[in-house]
């Protein structure tokens, strides 16, 4: 059974996991204009490169450099919907939209998902 909040409230939980990230990691994040865009579920277009309900979020853009050419500003896409799916109680729904940040966090600094696992960027 998913556990849902309102959208306010899960704008709240992924403001705290921003946060939880180390100053000088967010501080090259806000230098990079790196946006942090909630969706409640995949769009078409989304669907169209493959993301899907599998899917919690996803990193949008180039990681080369702020001045790399990519289609998209540079962002960070947390799908609120299939996250509450995975999650039974508030709790692991905290739990999650955390790691997916960091998750995702690790994409925009040039990680790969073996990096991403290695480094146990979890909450």
């Amino acid at each position: 059974m998913a556990y849902h909040v309102s959208a306010d409230e899960f704008e709240r939980i992924a403001a705290d996991a921003l946060e939880s990230i180390p100053p000088a990691l967010r501080a090259r994040m806000d230098a990079d204009n790196l946006l942090i865009t909630i969706q409640e579920g995949a769009t078409a277009d989304d669907r169209g490169t493959g993301i899907d309900e599998r899917v919690l979020g996803y990193f949008q853009g180039a990681t080369e450099s702020t001045f790399s050419a990519s289609g998209y500003p540079k962002r960070i896409v947390l799908l609120q919907h299939h996250i509450e799916r995975w999650c039974r109680t508030y709790a692991e729904l905290v739990d999650q939209v955390h790691d997916t940040v960091l998750h995702e966090v690790g994409h925009y600094f040039g990680m790969n998902h073996d990096d991403i696992e290695k480094t146990r960027l979890r909450h």
